[in-house]
């Protein structure tokens, strides 16, 4: 019967408390009458929860050991590490909304277990459920959606895992190892700083700088202009030429 127990039964369960009655358990998980008292005769059945009537006042409800151990279970499973199979279940909401069957029936797991891990995911914050009308809904909750997109974590080393371990007084071939790799990786830069370091990059050969093409420019125009000058002084000295010749003539 134990392994019947689903994410619904724990859930509801978790809903109790000392002064939990049946006829106010519908409203504690926004649920009819009728529905309530489906979801509880069912953790009767499985021996979760007994009743003790009173007549004519209400019906209270008390967790059994069964249930107060499946909590216990429920609770030390949340302070777990998250592990692979909590990603598998996030992986499987994300793709859409899904019942606990369709849950159970993607990852092959048993109920029981699964639901372990979905209230160790509701307890650190990965998803929400809600009662509503006698049904479970469950949702991602941004941490839930965005460890879906990072990906599975990495495991965290353990402190201390690299010190240097010895073994019979002798260092492991590990820690041995570690001083040539790390001298090694370190080697390129140690080589590569002192032939990159106070170098200046000069220009390719046959490449000009800005300035000094603008000077060869202006240059050229300057020649330009002094031959132009001289040749119009020249053109204006060979007219006054003629023009005395002319004059001597006609005299």
């Amino acid at each position: 019967m134990s392994d019947e127990i689903n994410f619904v039964d724990l859930m509801a369960l978790s809903k109790l408390g000392p002064d939990s009655v049946v006829e106010k358990f519908g409203g504690m998980i926004n649920s009819s009458f009728f529905d309530s008292s489906n979801i509880l005769g069912t953790l009767k059945v499985k021996g979760l929860i007994d009743f003790t009537t009173s007549f004519p006042g209400q019906s209270a409800i008390t967790i059994t050991e069964q249930g107060k151990q499946l909590l216990n279970e429920a609770n030390t499973k949340a302070n777990e590490p998250f592990d692979q199979l909590d990603f598998t279940l996030l992986t499987q909401l994300s793709g859409g909304k899904k019942t606990l069957a369709d849950l159970s029936g993607a990852v092959n797991l048993r109920s029981r277990d699964m639901a372990l891990h979905l209230y160790k995911l509701l307890k650190t914050q990965y998803l929400n459920s809600e009662f509503r009308n006698g049904l479970l809904d469950i949702a991602l909750t941004e941490k839930g959606f965005l460890q879906v997109k990072a990906g599975m974590p990495q495991p965290q080393p353990a402190a201390g895992s690299q010190a240097q371990q010895v073994q019979g007084g002798q260092p492991s071939q590990q820690a041995q190892a570690q001083p040539s790799s790390f001298a090694q990786q370190a080697q390129p830069f140690s080589e590569a700083a002192p032939a990159s370091a106070g170098v200046t990059q000069s220009p390719p050969q046959g490449a000009q700088p800005q300035d000094n093409i603008e000077k060869i420019i202006g240059e050229a125009r300057r020649k330009k202009a002094r031959r132009n000058l001289t040749l119009l002084l020249v053109i204006v000295l060979i007219l006054v030429v003629l023009i005395a010749l002319l004059k001597m003539r006609i005299i």
